[in-house]
């Protein structure tokens, strides 16, 4: 057999010659441009004033701050007052990047969920399905919202006095307890299907203890209130923090738990409004499947757009808002109505796929825009400090780790999630079973990895008032007191690098 020949050159030596030459007359041109761009001037650094001023801030750099010195001994009297702050304001930085990851960690874990194709990309449904479940979310939510309103007011009354929430605590949580173990009605067989009776029983005792489990929440948060008001005031200033953070916590479960109701609620309703839906078109007729899906597709569209809409005049304020609200509804309710007779009923649609690109998207634009960008939109919103601070990292930290932990979701092993499958498991249970083992050593490591990055983003955001270290030096810097700021600086790249190691080590292990 003959040797395969090289593929021969199509060029002439002369036209290589050529593109070669045009190639590097490009890069010239190109390079030449950048240095105009970035005013390249290479005659003010060998000013002598300039390299004196240069020589004189490296000199301050190299004394830092550390200590107090005796002007007549030379001997050192102790910390200098920039060691303290420094100290200080270092807890204060690694502390608000610690927060910081915890949440975005916490809020980062459904988001990864959502955002991983292999999860959401075999979830498809029935069109009318879809729609009921856009239509039943806001109802739901109303319904969730209105239920927290009531209970968070009797939880309100009844701590009046904190002896009769304390009480009622005790009461709410051993009745709570009743209901998760005692079994109300015959036992279940396993073989087969639970009677109507006993699903009804089933629901109304979960129910129950949903709403129990909320009005404990809106318990604890009025007694905790009380509590830690006393214990700021107990304690003092040396461990007056402990009351505080007891004041906080409560008062973030007052402030959220209304909010965490409404979205269970527009959840579950979303849940059964898709159920439902989807057993009507595929049960009924292909006639009145299309009468169903064409209604309730009109439905879901108008209220698509009316949300969207009103959301957009919210933020422009135009002078005529029905252009952005009632006059679209009525366009997107018709539209909906002819596509909802026009495809087919039963045609399952990749909705799982939307909700992917939807979530990626987000997570690509939030992730796109840079923590001192936030810092300084929540500087506005909260006043300057380390809270401002904490908010951006956070927002910054669930953009980051959701596009981590979601295509750490994507690469796990298909061999369990098949396996919990074909047991007959809904999503959540092939989640919980198969997903979840396989991935909570990355996400460990990722979220310690986190709290990495986020000690040195914080360092930035201070420079806009986000609290931290990063605040004081910049003031330090704008001073021009460079010893001070020195001393910053060095223990800025101490504990980033202490934190580092530390990181690298963890993720070592776990991974």
């Amino acid at each position: 057999m003959t040797a395969l020949s090289e593929k021969p050159n199509s060029l002439s030596p002369a036209k290589r010659a050529l593109r070669t030459f045009l190639l590097v007359v490009f890069i010239f041109v190109v390079y030449a441009f950048a240095v105009e761009i970035t005013q390249v001037n290479l005659e003010t650094p060998t000013q002598p004033r300039r390299q004196e001023q240069l020589f004189n801030v490296l000199r301050a750099l190299a004394r830092p701050d550390f200590f107090l010195t005796d002007a007549a001994t030379g001997q050192i009297t102790g910390l200098s007052e920039t060691t303290k702050v420094t100290l200080e304001r270092m807890a204060e930085t690694i502390l608000m990047a610690l927060m910081a990851s915890t949440v975005g960690t916490i809020l980062a874990v459904p988001v990864s969920f959502l955002a991983a194709r292999n999860l959401m990309e075999p979830v498809t449904m029935p069109l009318a399905a879809i729609m009921a479940a856009i239509i039943a979310f806001p109802v739901g939510g109303w319904v969730a919202g209105q239920v927290a309103r009531v209970l968070f007011g009797y939880a309100a009354v009844v701590s009046a006095e904190p002896w009769s929430a304390l009480i009622a605590l005790i009461v709410v949580v051993f009745l709570l307890w009743l209901l998760l173990r005692v079994r109300i009605g015959g036992p279940m067989s396993a073989a087969t299907r639970p009677s109507r009776r006993e699903t009804v029983l089933l629901n109304l005792r979960l129910s129950a203890a949903v709403l129990l489990a909320f009005f404990a929440l809106g318990l604890i948060a009025e007694l905790g209130l009380v509590a830690g008001q006393w214990l700021e005031a107990a304690l003092g200033t040396g461990w007056g923090f402990i009351g505080n953070f007891v004041f906080v916590v409560a008062f973030f479960i007052r402030m959220a738990t209304p909010a965490v109701m409404w979205l269970l609620g527009g959840l579950v309703a979303m849940s059964w409004g898709s159920h439902y839906g989807q057993e009507a078109v595929l049960s009924w007729s292909r006639s009145a499947a299309r009468l169903v899906t064409a209604v309730l597709t009109a439905l879901g569209a108008a209220l698509f757009v009316f949300t969207i809409g009103s959301a957009l005049a919210w933020l422009y304020t135009p002078d005529r808002p029905e252009l952005w609200t009632t006059i679209p509804t009525i366009i997107a309710a018709g539209v909906g109505a002819v596509a909802g007779a026009w495809f087919d009923p039963k045609r399952p649609f990749p909705i799982g796929f939307i909700i992917y690109s939807v979530c990626r998207t987000l997570l690509n634009i939030l992730r796109s825009i840079e923590s001192l960008i936030l810092a300084i939109v929540f500087v506005i919103w909260v006043g300057i400090g380390p809270f401002a601070g904490f908010m951006a990292l956070t927002f910054h930290s669930i953009a980051a780790l959701g596009k981590l932990f979601s295509e750490q979701v994507e690469s796990i092993s298909d061999g369990p999630v098949e396996a919990i499958t074909a047991t007959g498991a809904n999503r959540i249970q092939v989640i919980a079973y198969a997903v979840i083992p396989q991935i909570i050593p990355p996400y460990i490591a990722f979220s310690f990895y986190r709290w990495d990055i986020n000690v040195r983003m914080s360092t930035v955001i201070g420079f806009v008032g986000g609290g931290g270290i990063g605040f004081v030096l910049s003031q330090n810097i704008q001073q021009l007191r460079y010893q001070q700021a020195s001393v910053m600086m060095l223990a800025i790249a101490l504990v980033v690098s202490l934190l580092d190691y530390a990181s690298s080590e963890i993720r070592s292990r776990v991974i």
